[in-house]
């Protein structure tokens, strides 16, 4: 197999560039998991390198940033308050804080008796 000019020598080498899952996310301006949903419905097409590593092809990422211009103005995502995080935190494990109180009472009881 003859190489040319420039090209890389190493068996299995490629000459494209590959990006992570992050580097893709960052140039669509979009979320990695979003990337990663684009990836599970063939929008985009990745690779597995290890069976572990997911790489994309930065002309296919290219192709579809400049394909779909309005994928990239996609608003931020507000960060949730301090009170908003708290309420969540406790709607969700009221059980569980409910449940230690009762536990810790009754320890308290049987150890003072």
């Amino acid at each position: 197999m003859a190489v040319r000019e420039g090209q890389d020598r190493r068996v299995g080498s490629s000459p494209e560039k590959l990006l992570t899952l992050e580097e893709a996310a960052q140039r669509l301006g979009l979320p990695a998991d979003d990337v990663e949903a684009m990836n599970r419905t063939g929008r985009l097409t990745a690779f597995r390198l290890g069976g572990l590593l997911l790489r994309l092809r930065l002309k296919d990422v290219e192709t579809l940033r400049q394909a779909r211009p309005e994928v990239t103005r996609r608003a931020p995502t507000p960060h949730p308050s301090t009170w908003n995080r708290l309420v969540e935190f406790f709607y969700f494990n009221d059980f569980y804080l409910v449940a230690i109180l009762i536990i810790l009472t009754l320890l308290a009881l049987i150890f003072t008796l």
